[in-house]
């Protein structure tokens, strides 16, 4: 622990009383003072700083009602001086905006059709990084043009002999129509499609094709045969509905989407990465409010590496926080917790986010979080700039419960439990995902899911438990070295690279996981185990998909120094087969270890489980074969117990919210139990 972590968790305890009560969304407020705070016509932020100037003497006893619009200017402030707070809308609804309010500023008519004001606004030193007109996110002009009903569309690709990180090819014929002017920036995808990084462009050649970058990150390695696409120059201003912004001259330009005008409305230039910070106080409530149309920024990877960045509401070094009841949209990340502990996130809607939805962790060198649920929230459509994002990220955290969530069209993962730092300090421990609805996801990546969990450092067992979740429908963005994306059903189990998209995915050196009583339908793929060891996967429903049900990946006999891969069991799981071709079971074990992952009780059924529903490579199965029936799978090493086909039928009705295998004596007998009431309770309400 560096010095910094050491004051800052000394302080944390200091705060603590000697005993506290769990944080709740409905604190007692019977003998508390009630505070109200109307917007004034303008909606200066001024009356919320003085009611909050207010509180500082007995926060505890206070309540602090909002009411009305306001346009921050800055962050709003609570700190150790308001341990205690409570802060809540009124029952009029609060509205707290992180940007600046143009539509009545002074707009002129410029030649090309487009409307111009100049910014002379202290607090844009960079220009708007985002623009909402009547709650709607406009896009900036951009080369190629996109198409919104289509996320494949509007691209250009990477050329051979990319390679790095500072700088890409592009096809010359693509850079014939850029203008040979600064400004410019580029949103790209790394090598391998899993991330996006935007960075600005240093210069370009369109002779060679060579464009070189001004600020891209080592480790966002870049190659051919990518998506990109340009930004930045008011040459690409040529759409409805877009704008474009001149940090030089100050000047804003926007396409309306409509013939309205700007009378009456609502335009918003957004600035803050925080509209709210909480730091290093505990015992605070927020309650209700509505937090909207911040900057995009908080998952950026030009970012000092040190930093966490963004969270509409932004809460540090604190203990005992509820963040209840808020509704977020239109900003970079929507929930940041960093060094947090007895924190409660509960019924809190958020959506339209440009990076995460709910970020759990700590900083590099910080204390981990500890001690808190995240529950019944509702986060949709996230990551549309960042792609490597999701709803709910949880990193350099124990004792963690993710319960009742309802997540919907995430750009990567719906939950991610990621270890991802070198020196391993981020672990995550005694992490509970259970009950939540996570449809749609990856939806921008080439390797993605609905519940993921990573570990890069092998460490003692995580204590991990994914239980009673339903993963409905994962998608996939990858583009071929022709320029060609993947098609949604497009699957080769012997070509590679691919598509990576599961139900449910634990990478690398996941270890000491349980996996149980999950359903899955319409993914693409299952669930999967790479390089991890110790995991149990057992009695989860799978329905849909071509990619492979249940995937063992061993990676570990590769020639270099890594652990080997052990002791993972698949047990008593369903998997239904319904599309031509897919498959039941795929495994990869270049090493040929039994001891990888075994094989016992699973029941193998549907209209397209066929005789080469089993794939065991590079060594084979039996007598030689690479793929092969349940006859040939049961003689292979991988199974230590009997396996079974076409015994039952998985009956799967969501509009009855009814689960249930067909005949269930059959079911019984060969000790798969009945669904969890957690899972059930899903498909009974699954909106």
């Amino acid at each position: 622990m560096n010095a910094y972590a050491a004051c800052v968790f000394v302080f944390v305890l200091a705060l603590a009383p000697a005993a506290m009560t769990a944080p709740s969304c409905t604190p007692a407020e019977v003998d508390r003072d009630v505070l109200r705070v109307p917007a004034d016509p303008q909606g200066s932020p001024e009356p919320i700083l003085r009611a909050l100037a207010t509180a500082r003497g007995r926060p505890s006893a206070i309540v602090v009602e909002l009411e009305g619009t306001f346009f921050l200017d800055r962050p709003l402030e609570l700190g150790p001086e308001h341990a205690g707070l409570v802060m809540r809308a009124s029952a009029r609804g609060a509205r707290l905006v992180g940007g600046i309010p143009l539509a009545t500023a002074s707009w002129r008519r410029a030649p090309d059709g487009a409307l111009e004001l100049e910014l002379a606004d202290p607090r844009l030193p960079e220009g708007p990084l985002d623009l909402h007109l009547d709650g709607t996110r406009l896009e900036p002009a951009r080369h190629p043009d996109g198409d919104p009903a289509d996320p494949r569309a509007g691209w250009l690709f990477t050329a051979a002999g990319t390679d790095g990180a500072r700088a890409f090819y592009a096809h010359p014929s693509d850079l014939a129509p850029l203008p040979p002017e600064p400004g410019l920036s580029v949103l790209i995808y790394d090598a391998p499609q899993w991330a996006t990084n935007f960075a600005r462009v240093a210069r370009f050649d369109p002779r060679t094709g060579l464009v070189e970058l001004a600020d891209n990150v080592d480790w966002h390695r870049l190659g051919p045969g990518t998506p990109y696409r340009f930004s930045g120059s008011r040459r690409f201003l040529d759409r409805p509905g877009e704008w474009h912004f001149d940090p030089r001259r100050r000047v804003l330009a926007l396409r309306l989407p409509d013939e309205r005008g700007l009378a009456g409305r609502r335009l918003v230039a957004s600035v803050l990465d925080s509209l709210l910070l909480v730091r290093r106080t505990q015992a605070v409530t927020i309650r209700g409010l509505e937090l909207v149309e911040g900057s995009p920024r908080g998952s950026d990877r030009i970012m000092p590496w040190n930093h966490i960045g963004g969270g509409a509401i932004r809460v540090e070094n604190a203990r005992g926080i509820a963040l209840c009841g808020n509704r977020i949209r239109d900003v970079g990340v929507g929930i940041a917790l960093l060094s947090v502990e007895d924190a409660l996130v509960a019924e809190n809607r958020i959506q339209r986010i440009a990076g995460n939805g709910i970020y759990l962790g700590m900083p590099w060198g910080g204390r981990p979080s500890r001690e808190v649920r995240i529950e019944a929230n509702r986060i949709e459509d996230v990551g549309h700039r960042f792609a490597d994002s999701a709803g709910i990220l949880v990193q350099g955290a124990t004792r963690v419960e993710v319960r009742g969530n309802r997540i919907a069209r995430s750009a990567q993962f719906g939950i991610y439990l990621a270890q991802t730092r070198p020196n391993g300090e981020d672990r995550i421990r005694s992490i509970r995902v259970e009950g939540n609805l996570v449809r749609d996801s990856n939806l921008r990546t080439a390797d993605g899911g609905g519940i993921k969990l990573f570990a890069a450092v092998q460490d003692e067992p995580m204590d991990v438990a994914i239980r009673a979740n339903w993963i409905d429908g994962t998608g996939h963005f990858m583009a071929k070295p022709d320029g060609r994306f993947f098609s949604p059903e497009e699957f080769d189990p012997e070509a590679w690279p691919q598509p990576v998209s599961l139900g449910i995915y634990l990478d690398w050196y996941a270890r000491g996981v349980l996996v149980e009583s999950n359903l899955l339908t319409r993914t693409y793929g299952g669930i999967a185990i790479v390089n991890g060891s110790d995991n149990r996967i057992r009695f989860n429903y799978l329905s849909g998909g071509p990619a492979p049900a249940l995937v063992v990946d061993d990676k570990t006999a590769s020639g270099t120094e890594r652990p080997r891969m052990v002791n993972n069991r698949f047990e008593g799981n369903v998997v239904v087969r319904d599309r031509p071709g897919s498959l039941a079971v795929s495994i990869w074990d270049p090493g040929g270890s039994p001891d990888n992952a075994r094989f016992a009780g699973n029941v193998y059924t549907g209209p397209a489980f066929d005789a080469r529903a089993f794939r065991a490579a590079p060594l084979g199965l039996p007598g030689g074969a690479r793929r092969g029936d349940l006859a040939l799978w049961q003689q292979s090493r991988y199974v230590a117990g009997r396996e079974h086909a076409h015994e039952f039928a998985l009956v799967f009705d969501p509009a009855r919210g009814e689960l249930r295998l067909s005949p269930r004596a059959a079911a019984a007998r060969l000790g798969i139990p009945e669904p969890p009431p957690a899972l059930l309770a899903l498909l009974r309400d699954p909106r």
